[in-house]
């Protein structure tokens, strides 16, 4: 673990190692107890057809998809809720 110092005027360096890494564009994400960076990509539309592909999503159809998605949706907020009617 690497610790980092902010100036006066909140700036932190990274050192070129992590720039090299993951890039200079980062998503800054404040929670209760941390400060998180998530590094965003040069190419965010090609980077999650690169997710879609691995994840093999991309052998169904966006109507199928969206049932897909329908279906786990219906089955999470039903699940353990019996006396709830669904329409």
């Amino acid at each position: 673990m690497k610790t980092a110092l902010a100036d006066e005027r909140g700036r932190i360096v990274l050192g070129t190692k992590f720039l090299h890494k993951y890039g200079k564009k980062f998503a800054v994400i404040g929670t209760p107890k941390e400060i998180v960076l998530v590094p965003v990509a040069k190419d965010p539309v090609a980077e999650l057809t690169k997710i879609g592909r691995e994840a093999g999503i991309d052998k169904y159809t966006i109507a199928e998809l969206k049932k897909i998605a329908r279906d786990e949706a219906e089955k999470e907020a039903f699940s353990g809720a019996g006396h709830v009617r669904r329409y």
